[in-house]
This record gives C-alpha cells, structure tokens and sequence, in this order.
C-alpha cells in the first residue's frame, strides 16, 4: 500500500493491460488487411499462413511500442490535495485535479484487470475536455487513494494545525434482484432493441464491405435462392419479421445484462457508490449533493408489475460528454429509497404549492414532425404516380395522434415546498425531480400564436438537464415563474429553514423575483 506522496509509475500488471487494450486497437485494423489479402490473392495455404504470422509480430511489437510510450510517460501522486498525473505519448502534459473538485469516481474491472486484481479508475470534473486518463491500480492502491478522497473530503478546521475532526458514517449496502433487471429491461421500449440490432448490423456489414466488394451481390444471390419462396407470401414475412424481433430482444437483454447485472448499492449519510456488470464489472461512486435531478419513468407494463426504471443525473462537463455515464436503474421500484435519501424522508408528504398543465398545442407540435414526413411522403407518391399508396402516410399520420395525446396528459409542472416535479412522456410517464437549489435558469417563450392562444411555454435549466413545459396557460405559468425565482433565490443566499407556506410566497414574490436567477420574458 502507498501514500502517493511520492510520483509512481503504476505496476507491470497495468503495462499488461495497456498492451492488450494497444493490441486490440491494431489488431482490428490488422483482421481487415489480412482478409483482403488473402481473399484478392492467389498464393497457397502456406504462404498466405506466413503472411498472417507476419502480420501478427507486427501488430505485437506496434502494440508494444505504443504501450510502453503510454505507461512508461504517466507518473502521478498526490500532493497538498491534489491528484496530480504527468502523461502524454510524445509531448509532456501535466494535469492537476483538487480531490475535492471530483465530480464522479469511477472504476472498471474487465476480465483481465480481475486476474490481475487490479482496477481501473477514472475521473470526471466539470472542466474535463479531452480524452480520460485511466490509473490502472492494484485494489490496496486504490482503497489507499479512495480514503485520501475521503479524508480530503472531511469538513476541514478552524485551526490549520488541528486534523479534522473524524466523520463517523453508517454504511449501508443494498442488492438488486437480476430477475426484477430482466423483466424491467422487457418493459421497455423494444424499439431500443431494434435499434441495437441496426448498430450491430451496421457495423458488420461496413467491415465486411471493406473486405470483398462482391459480399452483397453474394448474399443477395443466397437470400434470392434460399428465401424467394418466403417472399410471396405473408406467412413468410411475418416469419421473417418475428425472427428479426426475437433476435433484436436478445440483443437488447444481452446488452443490460452485460452492463447492469448483479447491480448492487453502498451508501452512508454522503455519498452512493454503485457496482455492476457481468464480465466487466464497473463502479460509479458519487456525492448526494452532486445530484441535479432524479429522472423515474413507468410506463404500463412498469406500472402494472410495481417496476420503474430510475437515473440520477449530474451536471454535465465542459464539452457535454458525460450524459451517457449516468447510471440507469432497471428493476423494483425504489424511487420512494432514492427520492427519500435526496428530497428527506417527508418528501412525498409536502403540500402542493401550483402546478400548472399543457394544452393541446402540446399535441400539435408532437405531431409536426409526423405532418412532414407524411407531406413528403405523400408529395413523392403522387409524383410517381402510386396514389392507392397514399393510404400509407395516411395511417402513419393518424397514428401520431395517440402519441400526441399522451404527451399532452403527461406534460405537467408542480412546484412543492422544496423541490419541483416536471412530467414528460409520451408512452411511458416520467418524472424528473429537481431541487430549487439546482435551478439555475428560467425562462418564458412567447410565439406570435401566443396572443390568440393565451399559452406560452417555459424552459427550465439545470446544471445537467434542460426541460421545456409547452402550452401552459399564460397566468399560471407567470406565476409558476416568479415563484421558481424567488424560491430558487433565496435558497441560494440562506441556509436558514426551508419550510414556507404559500401565502407567504405571494407577498414575497414581488420583491424576490426581482434579483438571483436571469430569467426572459
């Protein structure tokens, strides 16, 4: 175990893992050379056989150059506070991280870092731009960085000479049921599935393309010769159909298996340390405060079988990359633990303030991307001549409805005694819970529609989520407005009580409203 306080190269075991992440990259660009190599040559078995060995010492030896350039420049230690690592393959670069300024930790444990019992650690900050520099640490080294994290952490003395005082916290761990994973990644959307279908199909084909120019034409022969007879009729194209649903379904449970499964919680009074994946197992430990909006979505089925799905999202960094690392819970509902942890344990018991719900324009504006695509359609088809076909983005047309409807009845804002709730949605409700503390811009959109509708629509911004309320009633959202910036206000400038009753709202808005959060009429 080490104190860091002296710069380190990390061990031998983490230079071997750099050189299999290095040997994956080359050897990927090597698969493909080699492919069409050998399928445009015209040489034996042997010789395309000495080819690859060939090819297999140079990918080894580029990997161990650019592995040995990547490890043998990263020096890091901790100094006065502050992670401080020097890296770079060519120049020298000198990056400097106040522990304190750690926004998210997270570690990652792949196959090969498990054998080696070691850890990959990464940090995110608000600043952070480029590309992540990972510290592949031995599990003592990384249980000695984690308690220099956390005594930095400490609320420091008066007195410079004095240590802090100690913080005792109860820590507390939490399992997540694998069964309650599978059937909630069943209720989502299945679309997610087919979308991950595409992604996988893409990929392959773009390789395979790279690698013999005739493969289509090949494949279009098979398909021709083996499947024409299921062309003809409707019992084969739903057959077709069915297959490409059940593999798409495989392919999306394989994915939150692969990411999610054993998922399991560690948490005390401060902060929420989060472990899970299959082969890879991935961590994610994070400040409470840190927190600008807890998102929970239930749609029928979720409803219906006491699920939800639930992500706690943060601010983003400087080049708004860190969205995608927010951690989604899929599972039993337990938004009433995660929402009592943040909001406090009387969250669901506090009284009603305003609230404010869309109109139908949320309906109209739902359905204008249907309405182009279905004129577009419709215009190409009547330059072609096919008119019975217009039927099509007819129905297409019309079954965007629904879905207006629905977005219409879940779109709603209510403002409570210390945090607002704003609904979305179309098929599936969701809501996002945001403290006034998190607010940090409100504003007002009127179109030239908005005279003779009387609605307008509201936006409201936080650190890592922007929402946008459509078609609210004039008055009701000038009134959600002001008071989302007074309340937002004077939390901001008091740490006194947080509990106040509506009428003292009103008499204070005036005066409130006037300063703190920019707002935009």
């Amino acid at each position: 175990m080490t104190d860091f306080s002296v710069p380190q190269r990390m061990s031998l075991g983490a230079f071997f893992i750099y050189f299999l992440k290095y040997f994956r990259l080359v050897l990927n660009a090597t698969i493909i050379f080699s492919a069409y190599e050998i399928f445009k040559s015209e040489d034996g078995i042997v010789e395309n056989l000495q080819k690859i060995a060939i090819l297999f010492g140079v990918t080894v030896c580029v990997a161990l150059a650019l592995a040995s350039l990547a490890f043998f420049k990263l020096k890091f230690h901790v100094d006065g506070g502050n992670l401080i690592y020097r890296h770079n393959m060519i120049g020298r670069v000198t990056t400097t991280i106040p522990l304190t300024h750690i926004h998210t930790l997270r570690t990652r444990q792949g196959m090969f870092y498990r054998i080696l019992s070691l850890r990959g650690v990464l940090f995110d900050t608000l600043a952070d731009k480029g590309e992540e520099i990972e510290l592949i640490l031995s599990e003592a080294d990384w249980q000695s960085l984690l308690k220099r994290i956390e005594l930095q952490e400490r609320p420091q003395p008066a007195v410079a000479d004095m240590p802090p005082p100690p913080v005792r916290s109860h820590t507390s761990y939490r399992k997540f049921s694998n069964t309650d994973l599978v059937l909630d990644a069943l209720c989502q959307n299945h679309l997610k599935g087919m979308a991950v279908l595409g992604g996988f199909v893409t990929v392959f084909f773009n390789n395979m393309l790279n690698l013999y120019e005739n493969l289509f034409d090949i494949i279009a022969d098979y398909i021709e010769s083996h499947f024409a007879h299921l062309a003809m009729s409707v019992a084969g194209i739903a057959m077709i159909m069915a297959s490409a649903y059940v593999v798409s379904l495989v392919l999306w449970l394989g994915k939150v298996l692969l990411r999610y499964y054993d998922l399991s919680l560690t948490y005390d009074s401060k902060t929420l340390t989060f472990s899970h994946g299959l082969f890879s197992r991935m961590s994610s430990r994070f400040d409470c405060d840190k927190i600008c909006t807890v998102w929970v979505k239930r749609n029928y089925p979720e409803r219906r079988f006491g699920l939800c799905t639930l992500a706690m999202k943060q601010a983003l960094n400087s080049s708004a990359q860190k969205e995608e690392d927010n951690l989604k819970i899929y599972g039993h509902d337990c938004s009433d633990f995660f929402l009592g942890r943040w909001l406090g344990q009387e969250y669901g018991q506090e009284q009603e303030i305003t609230a404010a719900k869309s109109g139908k324009g949320v309906i109209t504006h739902s359905l204008l991307p249907d309405l182009l695509v279905s004129a577009v359609a419709t215009a190409a088809l009547c330059y072609l001549g096919m008119y019975s076909w217009i039927i099509l983005p007819v129905i297409y047309m019309s079954a965007g409805i629904p879905k207006g409807i629905l977005t219409m009845r879940h779109s709603h804002i209510s403002l409570r005694e210390s945090y607002v709730i704003i609904g979305k949605g179309r098929f599936a409700e969701i809501k996002n819970y945001v403290k006034y503390d998190n607010v940090e811009v409100v504003r007002l959109t009127r179109t030239p529609v908005s005279r003779l509708t009387g609605r307008v629509s509201m936006s409201l911004s936080t650190s890592g989520s922007t929402f946008t309320i459509r078609s609210l009633r004039h008055e009701e959202a000038m009134r959600i407005y002001e008071l989302l910036l007074y309340k937002s206000t004077r939390r901001t400038t008091t740490s006194t009580t947080r509990a106040i009753d509506t009428q003292a709202d009103d008499e204070a808005v005036s005066a409130g409203c006037s300063t703190g959060i920019s707002g935009r009429g």
